[in-house]
């Protein structure tokens, strides 16, 4: 039986022992920052993860660039399968091929260290090569959302200092301007059917892609074409791992304008060691089914990089499609997802393809992007006998920052606990607050972003000096160590004085039967200021049964009146961002 640390609150500053003091002085963490935290009582909203809370112990993380671990693997395990995508394998003895193979290419175009190299393609084995090769020459990646329009693109491709761009080439028209006016000198093309079994059967979400035939494009270089060419690059580019730029995100600001996140080589290979030994609940090589989109933080920590670092598969998914989520599944005995809820509710809401498709090979189901219901873990436990546990991450923690730890560690209304880092709850003028008492969410570890790119004011607002990152959500610590989240700070409701979290609403409506999806938002109001809205989807056998008093009836059963949505609205389908995020901005818009 594990020796588990008992909570801080139960063991003040013995909660600080040889164990915890020795591996974070293995880690190199600041001795200031754990001195900090002896300070605080027992009854602080304060949270240091202990060692003991963990699956596996933490081995040395090494100063090495994020190629370098991935290579490092691919020597290890270089006959087994790193990769399948569209029904194709590759092992990563020729994964690691054709990253050097491209490396050597880029270099030829004059890419050198510091460069910036822009990815425009859906989660692919064209787009991990992109990554791996660009991370291996010391040049910096930063992907592009692909469903960015022109002027979208334009913004990162100036923002980030890209003069070189990677892109699908059915997207190729919304940087065409771009290399006409200057900012993009070279563009590197491919097509979703470069690599795929030409046997497979293509799911609905690609079969636009698949009924376009791939057309030459003048005035650019054919990804594959260019590999075949090349020799492989032999030496990696010397970087400092705890220094140098690997990766460039762009997260929304609170501005309007996305945000360039400075993640280096040191914080990809950091979590990559922590997501893969701190929760790993599986035994054997773990294959993943890679559904978040490699624009954004998770699709890269949760958990290509991790998986690829364990020696594992990776099955990137390009576009979700529900039919072939469950073939996939099957076919490959895939055993851990990272997805947001909307993708384990669009799952349960076919019950007659979980009794089609063995799902038994999953053994681990983790929700990202937004805080998984307690109803929806429920149910997801009763149809599969899994836990559906919670996470929470930022770009800015470069993913999961805060996660439940099954068997271990783990409570259904909370996010969890951080991943060898710390968490405090402060105020609005940065004090601490005590136990159960909401504020701010603030973040401290290793694995926290450098700073944003060419935006010193917000990089100032958000990294204090003491390491402390300002999040932006609120949430509280109870006694357990266990963090909550309460909601984004300004997406919070306030009604009459009173300070609404949307998701505690939106927590009650899943747990009426008829509810698929829900989301609750403001909507102006001439005398509360602003009212409670509901914006409702209903599971297809409810469907014209179920009325708005139906729904404000129920949750005046489960909430404080002030908190009763007085505003239902019905729709067939809720707005959700590419990560499957559902979008409130938007439903306030409507």
């Amino acid at each position: 039986m594990k020796n588990i640390m008992p909570p801080r609150f139960q063991k003040g500053t013995d909660f600080f022992d040889k164990a915890l003091t020795d591996s974070y002085q293995r880690l190199e963490y600041p001795a200031k920052w754990l001195e900090e935290g002896k300070g605080y009582a027992p009854e602080d909203a304060y949270v240091i993860s202990h060692p003991s809370w963990f699956m596996e112990p933490l081995p040395l993380v090494p100063e090495i660039s994020i190629y370098q671990l991935f290579h490092q693997t691919a020597q290890k395990h270089a006959d087994e399968t790193a990769v399948i995508f569209l029904d194709k394998p590759i092992t990563y003895r020729d994964l690691d091929d054709l990253i050097c193979r491209y490396a050597s290419v880029l270099k030829g175009l004059g890419i050198g260290k510091g460069d910036v190299v822009a990815t425009m393609l859906p989660n692919s084995l064209q787009h991990l090569v992109s990554f791996y090769a660009v991370t291996m020459i010391g040049a910096i990646h930063t992907p592009i959302d692909v469903m960015f329009q022109a002027d979208e693109v334009a913004y990162q491709i100036k923002d980030s200092g890209a003069k070189t761009i990677f892109i699908l080439d059915i997207l190729y028209d919304k940087i065409a301007k771009l290399k006409d006016t200057g900012p993009i000198d070279q563009i590197i093309v491919t097509n979703v059917k470069d690599w795929a079994n030409p046997n497979m059967v293509t799911p609905n979400s690609l079969k636009y892609f698949w009924d376009t035939p791939k057309q030459p494009i003048p005035g650019t270089i054919d990804f594959f074409e260019s590999l075949e060419k090349a020799s492989p690059l032999e030496t990696p580019e010397t970087v400092d791992p705890k220094k140098d730029t690997a990766l460039l995100l762009y997260t929304m600001g609170t501005t309007g304008k996305p945000l360039g996140v400075i993640e280096t080589h040191f914080n990809l290979v950091f979590n990559s060691l922590t997501h893969a030994h701190a929760f790993r609940s599986w035994e054997g090589r773990e294959v993943n089914f890679s559904i978040m989109p490699m624009f954004h933080t998770s699709g890269y920590l949760l958990h290509q990089l991790p998986a690829l670092y364990q020696g594992g598969t990776v099955i990137p998914i390009p576009l979700f499609d529900l039919e072939d989520s469950f073939r996939i599944i099957k076919t490959y005995g895939v055993n851990v997802i990272f997805a947001p809820p909307t993708f384990f509710i669009a799952l349960m809401s076919r019950p007659d393809m979980i009794d089609l498709y063995d799902l038994s090979s999953i053994k681990a189901s983790i929700g990202c992007a937004a805080p998984v219901p307690v109803e929806v873990q429920k149910q997801w436990n009763e149809l599969t006998g899994v836990h559906l546990i919670n996470g929470w991450g930022m770009t800015e923690t470069n993913s999961g920052g805060i996660i439940s730890i099954p068997g271990i560690k783990e409570k259904d209304d909370a996010i969890g606990i951080p991943v060898y880092s710390e968490v405090k709850i402060t105020d609005a003028r940065g004090n601490i607050v005590t136990r159960n008492v909401e504020g701010e969410i603030c973040y401290r570890g290793l694995q926290v972003a450098a700073g944003y790119l060419n935006k010193a004011k917000e990089t100032e607002a958000a990294f204090q000096p003491d390491g402390w990152l300002r999040t932006g959500d609120r949430g509280f610590i109870d006694e357990q160590d266990f963090v909550h989240f309460v909601d984004r700070i300004k997406d919070l409701i306030v009604a009459s004085g009173y300070n609404i979290a949307p998701m505690e609403i939106e927590n009650v409506l899943y747990l009426h039967p008829a509810v698929e999806e829900a989301a609750v938002v403001s909507h102006p109001d001439p005398y509360r200021g602003e009212t409670v809205k509901a914006i409702i989807s209903l599971r297809i056998d409810y469907m014209g049964k179920i009325t708005e008093q139906d729904i404000i009836d129920f949750c005046k059963q489960h909430l404080a009146s002030y908190k009763v949505p007085k505003i239902i609205d019905f729709r067939d389908i809720l707005p959700k961002s590419p990560v499957g995020k559902l979008m409130r901005h938007k439903l306030k818009d409507t």
